[in-house]
């Protein structure tokens, strides 16, 4: 996502031109390539493909995937305290809300044009649901439906818009007293009995708060370059999710509550850390290059891969069970969406991912 100059605390500087930090980057480079690994394991899944350990690595990833990447847009947003609401709301809000208007009505009928396949079944299975005209109010209930609950993925964007506001609203109340909140949504998870939404984006506010209030922390941390820090994380990080594996069936019964967030916390700095002390080294530079990209790829990975996988279903006549085929997915899917926003941004298609110009009324 595009993000401006890291600053430290909440005042404003005189204006000085952007810069790129290399490890938060590459934080977001590593959250976006685990986030369409995630779905490429979904897609596959759905379709008769065999996922293999992929699934589990998955899940164990889970606590630390979207609170790093909420981490990390955090760590830039404390300059928006010290801003007017009409700037707060152009730079922060409209974007967020244009780009969520305009892709959730693109999903869904992307989506409705695809013809139900599966790889273990020839030709198609079903017609695409937008050629059932009887089909179509049901997508547009869909899509009037966003505005109040995100169905999609693309409710990080919704997320980002009501985390600016209620960061915005809040901002005189005591840093504290707004991460021990925010902490308590998470552990105690009130909107998960309703909405898978709503209870991701509750639980994810207090790492966007912990990034914003506890930047200068954690770019002192992460500039001392100290192998113990990350070391205890991992340790702490393997030994509770042992725990669950130990003692649940599945990973996702056990990773609730406050040892969820426990896991979210050392996990978050296990993975800044050990970024930070790779930064400049070929390890970590695909994800530093990812990383200064992922806003085509967070709206279009999704209906990219379902594209690809339809195409696979038609050509192959099994599943081939090739080793990592979710990372083979995913790899496939981030490039078409990097080739894909080069090639609608050579063609007047600027405005599926910035809000035009026109529109900015900045105060």
């Amino acid at each position: 996502m595009p993000q401006p100059a890291p600053r430290t605390t909440a005042a404003a500087a005189p204006a000085r031109p952007r810069r790129r930090v290399q490890w938060v980057d590459a934080a977001k480079g590593l959250c976006i390539v685990l986030v369409v690994i995630g779905h490429a394991i979904t897609e596959l899944a759905n379709h008769g493909y065999a996922t293999g350990i992929w699934a589990q690595v998955n899940f164990i990833l889970g606590p630390v995937r979207m609170p790093l990447f909420f981490l990390a847009s955090g760590l830039f947003a404390a300059k928006a305290l010290s801003e007017s609401w009409p700037r707060l709301a152009d730079r922060r809000i409209w974007v967020m809300v244009w780009l969520y208007v305009i892709w959730v009505p693109v999903r869904e009928i992307f989506h409705a044009l695809i013809p139900r396949t599966r790889v273990d079944e020839p030709g198609i299975l079903a017609a695409p649901e937008i050629a059932d005209p009887l089909a179509w109010p049901r997508l547009a209930a869909r899509m009037a439906h966003a505005v109040v609950e995100p169905t999609s993925y693309l409710w990080f964007l919704y997320a980002l818009a009501m985390f600016a506001v209620a960061s915005k609203a809040t901002a005189k109340v005591h840093p504290g007293i707004q991460i021990a909140a925010a902490a308590a949504l998470n552990v105690l998870a009130p909107f998960a009995p309703v909405s898978w939404s709503w209870n991701f984006m509750t639980q994810m506010y207090v790492f966007y708060l912990i990034g914003m209030y506890a930047a200068p922390w954690i770019f002192a941390m992460v500039a001392r370059r100290n192998p113990l820090v990350p070391a205890a994380a991992v340790a702490l990080y393997a030994a509770g999710a042992g725990w669950i594996l130990a003692t649940h069936d599945t990973f996702n019964e056990g990773n609730t509550g406050l040892l969820r967030f426990a896991l979210s916390l050392v996990g978050v700095t296990a993975a800044v850390n050990l970024i930070a002390m790779a930064e400049g080294t070929p390890l970590i530079e695909p994800f530093r290059r990812l990383g200064a990209r992922t806003l085509p790829v967070f709206l279009m990975h999704i209906p990219l891969m379902a594209a690809i996988v339809f195409l696979a279903n038609l050509v192959l006549p099994a599943d081939p069970g090739l080793p990592g085929q979710p990372v083979l997915l995913a790899l496939a899917g981030i490039a078409a969406c990097l080739g894909v926003h080069r090639l609608l941004m050579a063609h007047g298609g600027r405005w599926l991912f910035a809000r035009p110009e026109r529109l900015r009324h900045a105060g």
